[in-house]
């Protein structure tokens, strides 16, 4: 007669060989957070051996997660019926400090019900620690005064910093990857010359609120200048980035901007450039990015393009 372990291992088997690829830690749970299977990274991720990982009763016992102060167990993991991502993980473990992850999750389902999942945990405690370096670093020489967000000289300095220390990682290692997204305001001076200033820096300050609370808390949001604004995403190539820029789009054309009483209608339109690393530099990456805008405002605005680096292509060409 099968067990439920026989199902799992079933269903993982098509993965299996890929999986042994990974850079990132991985374990097979099955429903009551027992693991099934791991990587050697689940191991060094833990600090507890492979074979023992497979003594343990549930995953929780070797890795306690919480997400804004509510524990994250196997239980609550296995809850979600579908394939799932979550991030801002703190999470702890018995040989180390707290830790900052990322979780992909992906059930497996037999007859309608969840029998077990794959659980992919990306370790990104470095890249939080970075951001909240220069965080603690925040002072009014790094800092736009009417949103509060970083300018242009900590966005020079972070960059001078990331390029040496990303093109030491390894190749492959989508730690090694990184873009940029500049956004601009559309139709920004005809807002200022209707409304006047005063509901021209109200709509800056929204726009960066707007930025703030869309973006992971290990991305880099700057006021560029104006009403530019640029957003640095540290492990992120194009296509996620891309994805990211039309959620910020949206969230922009969706909001009420309500100033003394009146609505301003806002959009903006954004471009992505993913750093080519060792073959170009930050200000490059930075030019592509802003090339990639040119063409949305060129395309009819309020929409996202990407700088390939042979082509600018729209949002809906990368989707697609």
């Amino acid at each position: 007669m099968e067990t439920d372990k026989d199902k799992i291992m079933c269903a993982f088997k098509p993965y299996e060989q890929f999986c042994k690829a990974m850079l990132d830690a991985f374990v097979v749970i099955d429903t009551n957070g027992k693991i099934m299977k791991s990587n050697p990274a689940a191991a060094l991720l833990t600090g507890v051996s492979s074979k023992h990982l497979l003594k343990v009763s549930s995953v929780d016992e070797v890795l306690t997660m919480s997400v804004a102060g509510q524990t994250l167990s196997s239980r609550e993991l296995l809850k979600n019926i579908g394939p799932t991502r979550i991030d801002d993980i703190t999470a702890t473990t018995g040989q180390s400090s707290e830790l900052n992850l990322t979780i992909g999750y992906f059930p497996f389902v037999v007859d309608g019900a969840i029998i077990g999942a794959f659980v992919l945990i990306r370790d990104v405690t470095a890249e939080t620690q970075l951001q909240g370096k220069y965080k603690d670093k925040a002072s009014k020489s790094i800092t736009d005064s009417l949103t509060g967000l970083f300018n242009r000289a900590h966005f020079e300095d972070f960059m001078r910093n990331e390029e040496p220390r990303i093109a030491s990682l390894p190749v492959g290692s989508d730690h090694r990857n990184l873009s940029v997204i500049m956004g601009d305001i559309d139709h920004f001076k005809k807002i200022n010359d209707k409304y006047g200033h005063p509901a021209g820096d109200y709509v800056i300050k929204m726009v960066a609120q707007i930025f703030q609370k869309t973006f992971r808390r290990t991305d880099i949001v700057c006021r560029y200048g104006g009403e530019e604004f640029l957003v640095i995403l540290p492990a992120s190539d194009a296509k996620g980035s891309v994805v990211a820029a039309d959620k910020v789009r949206d969230a922009i054309e969706k909001f009420k901007f309500e100033f003394e009483g009146i609505t301003i209608p806002v959009t903006m339109s954004l471009g992505v450039a993913q750093m080519i690393v060792g073959q170009e530099l930050g200000k490059d990456t930075i030019s592509r990015a802003d090339a990639a805008l040119y063409q949305s405002k060129h395309n009819g605005r309020n929409q996202v393009s990407m700088h390939t680096g042979a082509a600018i292509i729209n949002h809906k060409q990368v989707a697609a």
